[in-house]
């Protein structure tokens, strides 16, 4: 008499049996690590050239302009338009000549001359008291 159960069924059975009982876990087996990854092998880098950055390019700080219209600590010359020339270290008196600084005009006329008001009287004066400025010009 033949069984009705099939040859091919007994077999998957006894595959599906014996993957089941060699899959499972031992208790006194350490966890399974996953194995590694492989990637395709690629070549080893080589340093290629070392590329600096561009230097920082700053804009350079203003100077302070050679004329302004006033010094903080030079009052200008009354009742004369001016303007203070840094380089110079006085006042500029437009349209004329003339210089001023601490209560006196300066002007040269072959030497050095000065005077309390821009049309004179003129006295001649010594170098060492004619600002700096005007000294070395």
């Amino acid at each position: 008499m033949r069984s009705s159960i099939g040859t091919g069924a007994v077999l998957t059975f006894a595959l599906l049996v014996s993957a089941c009982s060699s899959q499972a876990p031992r208790p006194d087996a350490p966890p399974a690590t996953p194995a590694p990854q492989t990637t395709p092998s690629q070549p080893p880098r080589t340093p290629g050239p070392i590329i600096s950055p561009p230097p920082v390019q700053t804009t350079p700080v203003p100077s302070k302009p050679s004329t302004q219209r006033s010094h903080p600590r030079y009052a200008p010359p009354p009742g004369v338009a001016s303007y203070w020339d840094n380089n110079l270290g006085v006042y500029v008196v437009k349209g004329r000549d003339l210089y001023y600084r601490q209560r006196l005009f300066y002007r040269f006329d072959g030497d050095w001359q000065c005077s309390s008001r821009p049309d004179g009287p003129w006295e001649s004066v010594a170098l060492p008291s004619v600002p700096p400025g005007l000294r070395n010009r």
